[in-house]
Parts: C-alpha cells; structure tokens; sequence
C-alpha cells in the first residue's frame, strides 16, 4: 500500500487529536515525522516540548520549546507554556520572564496574567500578584480560576471579605468548583462564622467524597464548635484516604485530648510528627498529652520543643520565645 503523504498542517492535526485522546506515543511519533521534513517547524516543537515535559524530561522540553521560540519569536502560546515548565520547576522568576514575554505580544492574555499571579505569590510578591489576577479578570470576567486565585491571595493578605466575594464569583461562573467552596470554608471560619464554613465544606464533600483537605477543615469546624466526637470522625476520614496526612494526624490528637482520650492523642501527635517532625504544633500538643498522663520529663521537654521556652519575670510577666539565643 502506498504511504499517505500528509501536509504539515494535516500531520500537526492529527497529533492533536491524538495528543487530546492520551495517545501521546503516536503524537510524539508524528510531530517527529514532521520535523525530520522541517527541523525548525514551531508548533511541532512547542507541543514535543510540552510531551517531553508531561514525560519528566524538563532539560529536554525547555530546549524543544526554546529552539520553538528561536524560530518563532511571537509565538505566546509557547511562552506561556515555557512559563509552566519554568513553575513546575521552582523557577518562579524564569516563569515570569516567560508570561511576561507572552503578554507583551498578546496583552489581553488572561491565563499568562493568571500564571504571572500565581508565580508573584509564590514568591511572595503578594500586592503585585494581586494587581496580576485583577487584570486576568478584567479581561474575562468569567474566568474562574482566576477569580478563586485573586480570593486566595487576598486572604494571605488579611482582606477576608474581598476574598470571599471573589469566591463567591468564582462559583457564580463554576458551581461545581470543589477547591472554591473549601477555599470559602477557610475564609468563612477564619471569620468565625462556622456554621457557614461548615456548609462549604460539606458542598465540597458532596462533589468530591475522597477530598481529604475538606474533610480535616470539616474537622476543625466542628471541634470549634465544640463537637470533638463529630470532628474526630472527619479527621479518620482525611486519613483514610490520605494517610501521610500530618496536620489531620495532629488535628486528630487535638480532638481526642479535648475527648480525654490521652493515649490515642499521644499516637496520633507521635505519628503527625514521624511524617512532619517540623510540625511544632504537634509537638506542643503532644507534651501537654504526656503531661496529663503524669509523663513529665517527656512532657516538658516537648512542649517546650513546640511551644518554646516559658521564662518569668515579676516585672514583666510571662514571656514565650523559640529558645534561640540572641
């Protein structure tokens, strides 16, 4: 049978749809067929790049995508791309120079503008990272991600009200976004407005059972209000599915403390820190469970391990630091 002879642009077809059907061996397989015909075609380039990456071979899809780029210097979808690469990667400063590029031709990009955020708030830039997802939304102001990631910053930045309006907007434009009516949970507890919270995360357990993040901040709401027992229960759920889970370990031993259950605390404080020995909190806790058990010495030494060195003066009072010296 005589081989199909296809255009560049039939062959970049049918490796998307490929590509789109999981069957990235066979794209792989065509965008290479292409570029041994045209060895600086872009997009065959660009979306090899992107195939070696989802295959853990940074060092080569950067070179694919750079080598796209060389040949096509306005090419801002393959910027942006190179921008993820970059972010996967920890680099959030390459990231940006990458979104950056990519907006600079294409100025009503909104997801290069959403990545430029996310990347800022990685770093901490918090402010510029805010100024980033208001542009992203301005320019589609359907644009949910955006408006959840907008919500997050703003709540790093102790700005509760905004950023539950902005959730509240993300799920107006996308009812059924789990990690939203988890984030609002956050923000309504931090608020003190439990019971709400309490609704959020139980929306969010509805469209997603296994999410172990919702289940352990359901724990934490209810033991706020004062249902130890009922929190206990969303913490062994949050573990059952994710059991390297430290803070709904140490979340756990908190509830059973307040239930008295001192030898289960004690087990769940000892397994939080064997996943997280950095966990002070835990640490704390868990002195204060072998202090009630009558275990002094251990007690103390690790309540002063979380919780830090206690020392008085009639003076001043009662001071708390980490033990450092100055």
């Amino acid at each position: 049978m005589p081989k199909t002879e296809m255009t560049v642009e039939q062959g970049l077809s049918l490796a998307s749809q490929y590509q789109s059907a999981g069957r990235l061996s066979e794209a792989e397989q065509v965008y290479r067929g292409i570029l041994q015909a045209d060895a600086t075609q872009p997009v065959a380039l660009h979306r090899l790049g992107i195939l070696a990456h989802m295959a853990g071979q940074s060092d080569v899809a950067i070179n694919l995508i750079e080598t796209a780029l060389a040949n096509a210097p306005d090419y801002f979808g393959a910027h942006n791309n190179l921008g993820n690469l970059f972010k996967d990667l920890g680099k959030m400063e390459q990231a940006i120079a990458s979104y950056s590029k990519a907006v600079a031709i294409k100025p009503d990009y909104f997801e290069a503008h959403g990545n430029i955020g996310v990347s800022l708030r990685n770093l901490g830039r918090l402010d510029e990272s805010v100024a980033s997802f208001r542009k992203a939304v301005a320019i589609k102001p359907d644009f949910a991600d955006a408006h959840c990631n907008l919500g997050n910053v703003l709540v790093d930045i102790g700005e509760l009200d905004e950023a539950i309006s902005c959730y509240r907007e993300a799920l107006n434009i996308q009812p059924d976004f789990t990690e939203v009516h988890c984030n609002l949970g956050n923000a309504l507890k931090n608020q003190g407005k439990t019971e709400e919270a309490i609704a959020s995360y139980q929306m969010a357990l509805s469209l997603k059972p296994n999410y172990a993040d919702a289940h352990n901040n359901l724990g934490t709401a209810l033991q706020k209000l004062g249902k130890p027992g009922e929190a206990v229960a969303s913490y062994g759920m949050a573990i059952s599915i994710q059991p390297d889970f430290a803070d709904a370990h140490s979340n756990l031993g908190n509830a059973l403390l307040a239930l008295r259950m001192l030898e289960e605390a004690v087990a769940s404080y000892r397994r939080a820190l064997e996943i997280n020995p950095d966990l002070s909190e835990a640490s704390g806790s868990l002195g204060s469970a072998l202090l009630a058990l009558g275990k002094i010495e251990e007690g103390l030494e690790m309540e002063e391990k979380g919780f830090g060195v206690i020392s008085f003066d009639t003076a001043q009072g009662v001071s708390i630091n980490d033990g450092s010296t100055k």
